[in-house]
């Protein structure tokens, strides 16, 4: 039997198709398990933002309640009628000026002159008014008070000659005044007389003493406002003026010249000054601002 050529190349190569074979199941292998691309998702970026409270810088200076063992007197009532002020004050205080804030106390209260040169506040129908104890007022009862004209006119019409008022006692009065004095007439190294004014507040004693030694003497008030001893001496002397708050000057180089005024630069107590403490203004917040980077969220 004869073959034919097609015959051989048929069956003579059977190994090419095994070829083919495995060239497409290596194909399909190798995509099956190719790198797949991922898909990414991208979020947005976290933000945190803190803010602070304000931050005040510490006081040094500790709050505290300072007790005060002084009420201030109650208000007064009373009544006020003015008269024509003169020098010739029972308080023999000099020099003062005819148009100036003044009163006369009922005799009462002008107590052997104890509150000469001290002040009152007094309020009546049209303002108030601040007026300084220089004299007496024989014919007032215990609750009247003569005006200056000045005085008066600054609480109510003089028309009406008479006012209902209402009067505080003074303490401290604010500028503090300066202490003056004056050696009284007739004066001498047996005998002085001494007048002392400008103590804002009234007087409570006068003491003496030598500058050559010694020690303090007091003096007597007399019904005229001057104080009073016998026997001191010569002189110089230093007196202690002491007011009934217990404020006390020392008054140094005082001689013996009658009638002359001697103005002494002194000051009975002190005005305190304001200390009022502003707290500075709290500083302003503080904001931290932190970024996060968001993390990559890829999923294939």
């Amino acid at each position: 039997m004869h073959r034919t050529g097609l015959e051989e190349v048929h069956h003579g190569r059977p190994w090419l198709w095994t070829i083919l074979a495995g060239a497409v199941v290596v194909g399909l292998a190798t995509w099956w398990i190719r790198p797949q691309s991922l898909s990414c998702s991208m979020a947005g970026p976290t933000t945190t933002v803190v803010t602070l409270p304000a931050h005040a810088s510490p006081s040094t200076v500790t709050p505290q309640q300072i007790p005060s063992s002084d009420q201030p007197p109650a208000p007064q009532q009373g009544e006020a009628r003015f008269y024509a002020f003169s020098q010739g004050v029972a308080c023999s205080l000099p020099d003062l000026p005819l148009d100036g804030y003044y009163v006369g106390v009922p005799t009462s209260q002008y107590d052997g002159s104890a509150p000469c040169g001290s002040y009152i506040d007094i309020d009546g129908p049209l303002g108030s008014v601040r007026a300084q104890i220089v004299d007496r007022c024989p014919g007032c009862g215990p609750d009247q008070y003569d005006l200056s004209r000045s005085a008066f006119e600054a609480i109510a019409n003089t028309s009406d000659g008479v006012a209902k008022i209402r009067v505080n006692r003074v303490r401290d009065p604010n500028p503090a005044p300066d202490l003056f004095y004056r050696v009284q007439q007739g004066s001498s190294a047996d005998w002085i007389g001494l007048l002392f004014s400008g103590s804002g507040n009234p007087i409570a004693q006068v003491s003496l003493r030598a500058d050559s030694g010694g020690d303090y003497r007091p003096l007597r008030r007399g019904y005229d406002n001057y104080w009073t001893i016998s026997g001191a001496g010569p002189g110089p002397f230093t007196a202690e003026v002491t007011d009934i708050f217990g404020h006390a000057a020392f008054v140094s180089g005082l001689t013996v010249t009658p009638g002359q005024l001697h103005q002494t630069g002194i000051r009975l107590y002190d005005i305190p000054e304001d200390t009022t403490t502003v707290p500075p203004p709290p500083s302003a917040p503080v904001v931290v601002t932190t970024v996060v980077p968001p993390p990559n969220a890829c999923k294939p």
